[in-house]
């Protein structure tokens, strides 16, 4: 899931400092909707017009750039609270408890894969409804590899070493690093432990309540070495700055093949095919330490609407999410607009390389895993994030960063009993 890290909020906008879709009706109704993913700030304005122009319902859709959360919870605590906003999924299911409005009876989310539901479910009560479903992994160009002569994907970190060694001999590049944003961090760096969460710590719930009970910590841990080695493996190839290296770098620098490998999400194909629309790209696994079987993607629905239990639209509200679900319009935004897949039963594939791709990995049996650090307390996502950030900067060695680690997850985890 792509997160933004500007240092001061931007709102994307039309007409002064909010896009509404089209002037206010007269007496008109006007949904407020507080979103991130700003790479998506057209798509969110057609549809907005396509929903204005269908019903006479104005869209007003706030899109942040830096500090979503942050912002989000000033809104909230000062009795602000959008009609819809954005969040992750599974731990904000508890965060979102007390405000977002229960979906579970509502006829509409009968259109909604089951699988995508499980990130939103607590308790028997659908709190949120799935927005995407993402698919994080390495990203490569295709004419780099043949140009090099690699055939065979890696799949241990041995393996990757002697590819990125090989690149770096035709002098290419062999990875962007994005290390200059926090979120990026997260999302490659957790997966690696994700097969010894499954065979070892008893799956994702049984791991994620050992650590907030305290009963396991990361630096219990052996194989957090697997995070440790990845990220040094990735800034050892990324550059003279790997540092300063973000989102656009990665993106461009892949597209016009002054660089391999990138490790984003699905998010990231527009940006490159927006670069060089000839672009080649091909996904591959990101292995988990050197056990080849437990080289993995990450494939599951994270970005989430919470609906305000308390919004004074809230009719007006659901009847836009049922057209987002039901209509033609509805069900072919999400793969026909963003490129990406949704959690829509029966909704069209993508035209997306890097989905057709996970699918396809998927069917072979290459492990997916879902994004199971969303389950950690809320806030754990940005606050470790910017520890391994620290660690990837020089800042802390390993041993500091797993004590940095641990102290800044029990903070969470008790702030949010």
């Amino acid at each position: 899931m792509r997160r933004c890290i500007l240092t001061v909020v931007l709102i994307l906008c039309m007409d002064g400092m909010l896009f509404a879709a089209g002037q206010r009706n007269q007496g008109g109704t006007t949904i407020s909707m507080l979103f991130y993913s700003p790479e998506l700030q057209s798509q969110y304005n057609d549809m907005a017009a396509a929903y204005r122009a269908a019903t006479g319902v104005n869209l007003e859709i706030t899109v942040i750039q830096a500090d979503y959360r942050a912002v989000l919870m000033s809104r909230i605590n000062a009795g602000d609270t959008p009609d819809v906003f954005m969040s992750s999924a599974y731990a904000d299911n508890i965060a979102f408890q007390d405000i977002a409005y229960d979906l579970s009876r509502e006829d509409f989310m009968r259109n909604i894969s089951p699988a995508a539901l499980e990130g939103v479910t607590a308790g028997g009560r659908i709190t949120g409804y799935p927005f995407l479903v993402q698919t994080h992994s390495f990203i490569y160009n295709r004419a780099v590899f043949r140009q090099v002569g690699i055939t065979d994907h890696p799949r241990t970190l041995t393996e990757l070493d002697a590819v990125a060694q090989r690149i770096q001999a035709a002098r290419i590049q062999p990875f962007a690093t994005g290390f200059a944003e926090w979120w990026v961090l997260p999302q490659t760096a957790w997966r690696t432990i994700a097969p010894a969460i499954v065979s070892n710590y008893g799956g994702f719930s049984s791991f994620v309540s050992r650590l907030n009970a305290g009963t396991l910590k990361f630096s219990d841990i052996p194989e957090m070495a697997n995070i440790f080695d990845l990220l040094d493996l990735i800034k050892r190839y990324g550059g003279s700055r790997p540092l300063e290296s973000d989102f656009n770098d990665q993106t461009t620098m892949l597209a016009t093949g002054r660089a391999a490998i990138i490790h984003q999400g699905n998010w990231a194909e527009d940006s490159i095919r927006g670069t060089n629309p000839n672009v080649e790209i091909g996904y591959m696994v990101v292995p988990a330490g050197n056990n080849a079987a437990g080289a993995n993607i990450m494939f599951d629905s994270n970005q989430t609407l919470r609906v305000n239990r308390n919004s004074r639209n809230l009719p007006a509200v659901l009847d836009w999410l049922r057209w987002i679900t039901t209509s033609e319009y509805g069900k072919n935004w999400i793969p026909g607009q963003i490129k990406q897949l949704s959690p829509i039963t029966g909704a069209p594939a993508p035209d997306s390389r890097i989905a057709e791709q996970a699918v396809a990995m998927m069917g072979r049996g290459v492990p997916a895993h879902p994004w199971f650090y969303q389950m950690f307390p809320p806030g754990a996502e940005e606050t470790l994030g910017l520890i391994l950030q620290g660690y990837a900067a020089g800042i802390t060695d390993r041993r500091a960063t797993l004590i940095a680690l641990d102290d800044a997850y029990m903070r969470l985890a008790r702030a949010a009993q």
